[in-house]
């Protein structure tokens, strides 16, 4: 009898836990939605799309192309790769590992960060600024599967979870988020608000 007391309050604990965290998600999510803000929406917004403006395109402005700037490529720059500068790889600094900041992960009650979106605008993973330098990204089941490592002040690179460079890399949308190239320096579609 005990037992199935215990069973059963641990069970309402975890319905509160879940209806609490669902209540905090959608209000947060709806400010970064581009499906209900058309000034987030690369599709609706020319300033933000890459393909519009070549300020933000990595083909066009190289300072943004970690294939054309030494400066921002991880392969040449010691300071920027996770391999080498262990103070920017979550699995050598604790304060950037989501195993052991619980507040990273979008599975936590109170975490706020930011979404990635596909080509058409519906969630595809979650983005957690760990440090000035350093966002963990997850899917949108909430796993982590690598990690964002600022290469200057408008784009980052990104890391799997190894610290190994995919090649691909984020640029700042000069508004209101990012967007991420694949490792040709192609938009992928794929952006964070």
């Amino acid at each position: 009898m005990h037992m199935q007391k215990m069973r059963l309050l641990e069970w309402v604990i975890l319905l509160l836990f879940q209806t609490f965290a669902m209540a905090q998600g959608p209000s947060s999510f709806k400010k970064h939605n581009p499906k209900i803000d058309p000034n987030l929406n690369p599709f609706a917004n020319s300033n933000i799309n890459p393909d519009s403006n070549s300020a933000i395109n990595p083909t066009f402005n190289w300072n943004i192309n970690p294939l054309h700037s030494n400066e921002s490529n991880p392969a040449r720059n010691i300071n920027i790769n996770p391999m080498t500068n262990l103070s920017l790889n979550p699995q050598s600094n604790e304060i950037l590992n989501p195993v052991f900041m619980k507040s990273l992960s979008p599975n936590y009650p109170t975490w706020s960060g930011l979404y990635l979106f596909n080509k058409d605008n519906e969630l595809s993973g979650y983005i957690s600024p760990a440090t000035q330098n350093v966002m963990i990204c997850f899917n949108n089941q909430g796993e982590w599967n690598g990690y964002f490592v600022r290469a200057n002040n408008s784009m980052y690179n990104f890391f799997n979870v190894p610290g190994v460079w995919t090649g691909m890399f984020l640029c700042a949308d000069n508004a209101s988020g990012y967007n991420l190239f694949d490792k040709v320096g192609k938009w992928t579609g794929m952006h964070i608000k």
